[in-house]
């Protein structure tokens, strides 16, 4: 994106570890740093302009919960300490690195994105005008620190790229469903936003700087919350942008998913004690339904293991009634989803290609739902 008012930060930590530094740290720092000026160098910002690529970093701090030195509160910590620096100008949180690059003054909005999301040309700014626009403005209620009208948060509609040679296998093929930019075919809306007004924050989004400051700093508890997304959402406000997209590539082997799937249920039944106090934390009903539902969705595995093996050690029910309730609870929502899309909604419709692609998508869910 050569947006001239742009900048492309990297916030990075250091490697968990068992004491403050360890001896690579400093070898790891000069290299990110010599990377950052070349970028900088070869793609350079406007006259007077601040530098367009920077690096801000932070040193470990000890975390009693997780017993290691970490960076505080790992990604959730990262951005409020970004947001409180640029809403309240405080001294840098970061540490200094260079003296010649810094933050630009003024930022109102920032689009955090993980290291394997791709940004595609024009997404930045179709983000920034649907943000500035007076109707999603955010209002905000002081006596509960929550956003109450317009939005604190976009969330843009993320889609798998075309995955490389590499990175194909059948793994991706069942699970990644389809690829690539296809915007005449693909239009998709979000159930919580066409209903209630409301999307679901997954992470990558953009931000109103002090807006989400004002709700977000300071409020949850140290050391207690990993996955913290949806929440964040659910108090700033968060609207799905369905015709704005982010790339973001899918996990091409079973284990890297598994491992995604662990820490997320992790995070999911870490905001159990946050639930309990919804009303505190500026949690809304709604909110506190998308969180119960996450947690409903991580035991469906875990419940259907353990009816299978109750219906074969006692024979309390025929093994046939088990299996199929517990295929239907793996296969309806995929099934369902593919059905639909066997339904023609228009006319002119190429027919044989359009069976063959809805086939298709049939035929993956089931492979998914035969592999989970």
């Amino acid at each position: 994106s050569r947006e001239t008012h742009a900048q492309f930060a990297l916030l990075s930590d250091w490697l968990d570890a068992d004491s403050e530094s360890l001896d690579t740290d400093q070898a790891l720092l000069d290299d990110a740093l010599q990377q950052v000026r070349a970028l900088n160098q070869t793609s350079p910002a406007a006259a007077d302009a601040p530098a367009r690529f920077l690096l801000l970093h932070r040193p470990r701090t000890w975390s009693a919960t997780e017993g290691r030195w970490i960076g505080w509160e790992r990604k959730r910590g990262k951005l409020e300490m970004l947001l409180r620096q640029l809403a309240e100008g405080t001294p840098p949180a970061f540490a200094a690195l260079d003296s010649g690059v810094q933050l630009a003054q003024g930022i109102r909005y920032v689009l955090t994105l993980d290291s394997d999301t791709g940004l595609p040309p024009g997404s930045l700014r179709e983000l920034v005008s649907i943000a500035a626009h007076p109707l999603n403005t955010p209002q905000i209620d002081p006596a509960s620190r929550r956003v109450t009208g317009g939005y604190g948060i976009l969330q843009p509609r993320v889609v798998t790229p075309l995955s490389a040679r590499h990175e194909r296998s059948p793994f991706h093929t069942m699970f990644a469903g389809q690829c690539g930019l296809d915007p005449y075919s693909s239009a998709v809306s979000d159930l919580y936003q066409d209903l209630f007004g409301m999307g679901s924050f997954t992470g990558k989004g953009l931000l109103h700087v002090q807006a989400v400051h004002a709700v977000l700093d300071r409020r949850l508890p140290d050391g207690a919350v990993l996955s913290h997304d949806l929440l964040e959402g659910s108090i700033a406000r968060c609207a799905y942008v369905g015709d704005v997209v982010l790339m973001e590539d899918h996990p091409n082997h079973a284990g890297v998913a598994a491992s995604r799937v662990h820490r997320w249920t992790r995070g999911d039944w870490q905001l159990l004690p946050l639930m309990l106090h919804a009303r505190h934390f500026g949690i809304d009903a709604l909110g506190l339904w998308r969180m119960a539902d996450n947690l409903r969705r991580s035991l469906v595995a875990p419940a259907s293991v353990l009816l299978l093996a109750w219906v074969i050690a006692t024979g309390a029910l025929p093994l046939g009634i088990a299996l199929a309730a517990v295929v239907a609870a793996l296969l309806a929502g995929p099934l369902m989803g593919a059905l639909a899309g066997l339904v023609p909604t228009r006319r002119g419709i190429a027919w044989l290609h359009f069976f063959d692609i809805g086939m298709r998508e049939v035929l993956r869910s089931v492979a998914a739902s035969a592999w989970q």
